[in-house]
């Protein structure tokens, strides 16, 4: 088999497009067209269903592509073991966050690994859990941060560290002066909530659920610094983690209050997939994301 070519469709399969594809891999579109168009002659099949909008894989496609994640993660995995030869003093990791771990808890751990191994390359990206996980398990990252539960046989869990959501409000509002707020006093006010797939909106509709509450939703954001502002704005209230509003409240920007309501604070975990398990790149990481875990 053609690795090149395979490689291509590996590049398709993965983001489901041929532009994107062809962005990733640094050539033409076309290119990539006829790299795709010579794999499927040369085997007589059809990999991709060209009756769609994306680059929607076939059965046999599908079957391809798990192959294909087998042998690039072998190669990988060779480069890890190459890596581990040189004692860490090379090698590249690419860590994934949740957008609340990626851009509040992460930044330290990684410039703690940083001055143990200054000559390892570090790649650090956010995205919602739900893309984490996804990514993390299709091989495309090494390591990834998010909050729970995970449940995918092809991944490992290690804890992190908790967190606490927090009800955020302006300094003019009403509840200002107060310390703690229920849950059910939300169905009286307009509730800021993040998009959908966040974790931080997960918890807390699972939690809303329980208590049987319906919250007036006013809007929908995309980020934790869009929400912030939002709030300091006077134009809703929410509930975010604590790390991500601790400046703000300090700065009197907006006030915190306690939410009397238990099952509001959350796990961080850290998971890799079950391929990179022995990479000593990695496991120097992890140990150096406990050992941070335990200031932050």
């Amino acid at each position: 088999m053609n690795l090149h070519q395979l490689k291509v469709f590996y590049a398709v399969a993965r983001e489901g497009s041929f532009t994107r594809a062809a962005q990733d891999l640094s050539v033409s579109q076309p290119a990539v067209t006829i790299h795709i168009r010579a794999l499927e002659r040369y085997y007589g099949v059809r990999l991709f269903d060209r009756g769609s909008r994306r680059a929607t894989l076939t059965d046999v496609g599908q079957t391809l592509f798990e192959y294909a994640q087998r042998i690039f993660a072998l190669a990988e995995e060779a480069e890890h073991a190459l890596e581990n030869a040189r004692e860490l003093r090379a090698g590249r990791l690419r860590i994934l966050g949740s957008l609340t771990v990626g851009a509040y808890y992460l930044p330290p751990v990684i410039n703690l690994f940083k001055e143990k191994f200054p000559d390892i390359q570090i790649s650090l990206s956010v995205d919602n859990s739900q893309r984490v996980v996804e990514r993390i398990a299709g091989l495309r990252d090494d390591v990834g941060f998010l909050s729970g539960p995970v449940r995918d046989e092809r991944l490992l869990v290690r804890p992190f560290l908790e967190d606490e959501l927090v009800l955020l409000v302006p300094p003019g509002h009403a509840w200002a002066g107060r310390r703690t707020v229920s849950l059910h006093e939300l169905e009286d006010q307009p509730v800021i909530l993040r998009e959908p797939g966040s974790a931080t909106r997960a918890l807390l509709e699972d939690r809303l659920r329980q208590e049987g509450i319906r919250p007036r939703v006013s809007m929908e954001l995309g980020s934790n610094e869009a929400i912030k502002r939002a709030v300091e704005m006077g134009m809703g209230v929410s509930v975010l983690s604590w790390a991500i509003v601790r400046r703000e409240a300090e700065a009197g920007l907006i006030r915190l209050l306690r939410i009397r309501e238990k099952g509001l604070r959350r796990q961080f975990e850290i998971i890799i997939h079950r391929e990179r398990e022995r990479s000593r790149l990695i496991g120097a990481f992890l140990d150096v994301a406990a050992e941070a875990a335990r200031t932050l």
